[in-house]
């Protein structure tokens, strides 16, 4: 199809596009810079008496020898005030990393796990040195507080810490799960779409971080939301049970969760969605962890708690209002929509994959876009008379849109949208009523390494402009943060890279802007540069070894990357590169006050 002018797009988007920040589930859910010196992380200090810590999880912690399988955690330190504050060595974040046993019982760390870290210094917690252990497996809780006389709390928990899987063939990360006192009480389906598993061996790691009995039911669903397996949970406090995703069985160890084994249940063959339903007080969080039956792929994800108590209304038969007008309730964004792009040795394609939780209506609505590099919407579903047969499966449409209800999803394939070949640009969906994006999953291939990775869509609309109402914020539309970067080796000797996907969501203003990119090493600030003008909805991609030639870092010193732009709203996410593994992770990157207002002491 023809490219289509965004303001005549916009024209038929008539609405709000508001989005209360689900993930959080409150209410139901420039130029060239100087170096600075080393400030390496030391044990903390001890917060201030009335510092207020909050919480994140990591469901599944493993150091297992036979799978030579590792696992580390990287710290960030995004707390300090204003734009700038970081530029000042007392500001800092206090840590406390606390680790369980799969058992539920205590592994004592070192200082008692505590850690302080100026700000913006990444920093890399092997926990098998921390734990005195070679061998172990369960859940993790990461504390995080400001240090003394700054903010009040943490500004973004999706920032605040990663976890990091390593083998010799695959690396992947993901962020430490919000795990906030205010999101753990309450009834909730806890959900996300998983990919065929045809294509992928998948394992489910489920985690209690508190310090009750969390108990409930676990099942699978296929595409259209038929239940295929359902078994009972009860976890002690602290306990992590792994289950094969197929047929839910619980595995006594990784390896044996991990193991590929022979697809059984058909039913599930085409992918679909798993849901967590708690009976308890008190949640339990958990990854997804996929190994790619081909190509030795190895890729995490995470689902997302939805109030299961809130009634739900009727689906309205069509979404429509005059002239066939789509009054969108929200919008979600990811940029890394890729066709066929190449980038040096790698061929990348996207595919996505959208799913419902049970919510605000029996029914979501969901209309799909594509947009360019300079803001043009490449594609829209409800403009393309093929769309049925562009969606797995074509039964979820209706009317040009997705039509999902309960824990359904589906699947798109960019390569099999009507785009430009070797095409490149950002993937938008308009939704009525409100959703999250964190149930809409995108995956991004290498097609000639035969390795993919998986993250999650980014909120835009009025999510994105509250981020401006925290405290001590600084005057920027957008504050984003991105860790694990590594640029190592150059040329044709070229081991590790990052490549940076960058999208204006700027829609109903016309905010163009120049974000500029810092990158940030344990001593602080190596280097930053503006990358020129974004008009609104244009999404491109850079590599961090073009942009910043003359950083290189070291081995095991991921970096960190920070996109500022002052006066539109934009996002930043990274695909990071292993030419020595010939493997790739996805970070979806997070404002750095993203959970500001949605968790407090």
């Amino acid at each position: 199809m023809n490219p289509i002018d965004r303001r005549t797009f916009l024209a038929g988007l008539a609405g709000s596009f508001v989005l209360v920040s689900a993930e959080s589930l409150r209410g139901g859910a420039l130029l060239a810079a100087p170096q600075y010196g080393a400030a390496p992380a030391k044990p903390a200090i001890g917060a201030a008496s009335d510092a207020c810590w909050l919480d994140v999880a990591a469901p599944f912690v493993v150091e297992d020898p036979s799978l030579e399988l590792v696992t580390q955690i990287l710290l960030t330190a995004t707390c300090f005030p204003g734009v700038d504050g970081f530029r000042d060595s007392k500001y800092a974040t206090e840590y406390q990393i606390l680790l369980w046993d799969a058992n539920g019982r205590e592994i004592p760390l070192g200082n008692d796990g505590r850690l302080e870290i100026p700000s913006l210094r990444p920093t890399l917690v092997k926990m098998t040195d921390v734990a005195g252990r070679k061998a172990f497996w369960g859940g993790a809780k990461i504390r995080i507080a400001p240090s003394r006389n700054q903010v009040s709390h943490a500004g973004d928990l999706f920032s605040a810490g990663f976890v990091r899987w390593a083998t010799p063939g695959n690396f992947d990360n993901v962020h430490a799960h919000p795990a906030a006192p205010q999101q753990a009480l309450g009834h909730y389906n806890y959900s996300m779409p998983f990919p065929s598993l045809g294509e992928y061996h998948a394992a489910f790691a489920l985690f209690n971080p508190n310090d009750t009995e969390s108990a409930g039911a676990v099942r699978t669903v296929d595409r259209l939301g038929r239940t295929v397996v359902e078994r009972p949970y009860k976890l002690n406090p602290h306990q992590t049970t792994l289950y094969t995703l197929a047929d839910l069985k619980p595995a006594a160890t990784p390896g044996e969760a991990l193991a590929i084994a022979p697809l059984k249940e058909e039913k599930v063959r085409d992918g679909g969605v798993v849901v967590v339903h708690n009976d308890s007080d008190v949640v339990s969080f958990a990854y997804t962890l996929m190994k790619g039956r081909d190509g030795k792929s190895f890729t995490v994800e995470h689902p997302l708690h939805f109030s299961s108590d809130a009634p739900v209304k009727p689906a309205r038969p069509t979404p429509y209002g005059p002239n066939r007008a789509f009054p969108a309730s929200a919008l979600l964004y990811t940029p890394l929509l890729f066709a066929g792009r190449r980038f040096g040795e790698l061929q990348l394609e996207s595919r996505f994959y959208l799913s419902a939780s049970r919510w605000l209506e029996e029914a979501l609505w969901m209309m799909p876009f594509v947009t360019t590099s300079d803001g043009m919407i490449a594609w829209v579903s409800n403009r393309d008379e093929k769309f049925p047969e562009r969606v797995t499966p074509a039964a979820v449409t209706d009317q040009g849109l997705l039509r999902l209800t309960e824990f359904q999803s589906c699947r798109l394939d960019a390569r099999g949208l009507p785009l430009p070949d070797a095409f490149s640009g950002g993937f938008g969906v308009a939704t009525i009523p409100k959703t999250s994006h964190s149930l809409n999953k995108v995956e991004v291939r290498v097609t000639n390494w035969g390795r993919a990775a998986f993250t999650h869509f980014r909120p835009g609309g009025a999510v994105h402009k509250s981020y401006r109402k925290a405290e001590n914020r600084g005057d920027v539309a957008s504050d984003y943060i991105v860790s694990g970067c590594q640029v190592r080796g150059r040329g044709d000797n070229r081991k590790r890279d990052c490549l940076l996907a960058l999208m204006n969501i700027e829609f109903e203003e016309e905010h163009t802007d120049a974000p500029t990119i810092q990158l940030f090493g344990p001593s602080g600030l190596l280097a930053e540069k503006k990358v020129g003008d974004f008009p609104p909805l244009a999404c491109r991609h850079l590599l961090v070894s073009e942009l910043f030639p003359q950083v290189e870092s070291d081995p095991g010193t991921p970096l960190t990357v920070r996109m500022l732009a002052p006066n539109a709203m934009m996002i930043v996410s990274a695909l990071h590169i292993d030419y020595e593994r010939r493997d790739i992770a996805l970070e979806h990157g997070s404002d750095r006050h993203s959970t500001f207002q949605d968790f407090k002491c």
